[in-house]
């Protein structure tokens, strides 16, 4: 997983944080570079609106290839947290908060997430599968 801002990766003036070239490996960033050789399939793309007031987390299926979710909008506060088991065990989840326009967290495949709308927040989401 990692998580940052777009506006702050290291882009080399670009402005492409996830891509094939070489300034998307920047901090060892695995999840971000896709190799040009390298095929992908099954792009998907969401823009949603998430209400606030969700206490108890939505739980989503276990992630299938690399999922990106970026904050899109100000203000805004929006949580997910991550695990390798459905039951989120204290001590071994992960916990995001997006909070300025920006914020993203990327994760790849095997990964159990729960968002958790802490105020309203537009939310865009990119999923793709990296063919092996």
């Amino acid at each position: 997983m990692e998580f940052g801002n777009a506006g702050e990766v290291n882009t080399n003036g670009t402005g492409w944080f996830v891509g094939f070239s070489e300034w998307s490996k920047s901090k060892g960033s695995h999840l971000r570079h896709m190799p040009a050789e390298r095929e992908s399939s099954g792009l998907c793309v969401k823009w949603f609106m998430h209400g606030a007031g969700d206490p108890d987390g939505t739980l989503k299926p276990v992630s299938e290839g690399r999922t990106m979710s970026i904050l899109v909008g100000s203000p805004s506060e929006f949580r997910i947290d991550f695990s390798l088991s459905a039951s989120f065990e204290p001590g071994v989840t992960l916990t995001c908060v997006l909070r300025k326009p920006g914020d993203f967290a990327i994760w790849g495949p095997g990964i159990f997430h729960r968002a958790f709308g802490i105020q309203s927040a537009s939310i865009l989401t990119l999923r793709w599968l990296p063919k092996v």
